[in-house]
């Protein structure tokens, strides 16, 4: 006896069976917990420079949870990193879209970025001022107007030394 019935084929079954996680934790997930989720670090090769010297920074993004987690931002620029607060060791303000974004992880996902600041301040589009010996703060963070207050933000401080 032959079946009649029509033929799925692989596509079709894996497409009617297929959820989108990451909408789906959006949306049974409270912000608060999906805030929780996203860990975020910075560090340095070593906390002590010589002037001059390049600090290589990593920023570390790492979803803690075993399930898909976006997290709402301010902008499409999902995170910055900042030197004594000037993003991005400038001081020249830079025209950033004014729309909101969603940076999203996948289960457990990490996400990890390196940056190189040369021990200089930016004051306009084309001069740069080296910096004093001094301690200072690198931070990152992912871009909202409450990302502190969340626990979205890390820092850590190194020192240039004579």
């Amino acid at each position: 006896m032959t079946d009649h019935r029509p033929r799925e084929n692989a596509a079709e079954r894996t497409r009617t069976r297929t959820i989108d996680w990451q909408a789906f934790s959006h949306a049974v997930i409270p912000p608060t917990i999906r805030q929780w989720a996203i860990e975020v670090s910075v560090a340095t090769d070593k906390h002590r420079y010589e002037p001059g010297e390049r600090v290589d920074v990593t920023i570390t993004f790492r979803n803690r949870l075993p399930i898909p987690i976006r997290v709402r931002t301010d902008s499409p620029n999902y995170w910055y990193w900042t030197v004594d607060g000037f993003r991005e060791a400038s001081q020249v303000p830079r025209p950033v879209p004014d729309r909101p974004a969603a940076f999203s992880f996948a289960r457990r996902e990490v996400k990890r970025f390196t940056r190189q600041w040369h021990q200089r301040l930016q004051l306009s589009e084309d001069e740069w001022r080296p910096v004093d010996p001094d301690t200072y703060t690198l931070a990152a963070g992912i871009t909202r107007s409450d990302a502190v207050a969340c626990g979205l933000v890390d820092h850590t401080v190194i020192e240039i030394v004579d």
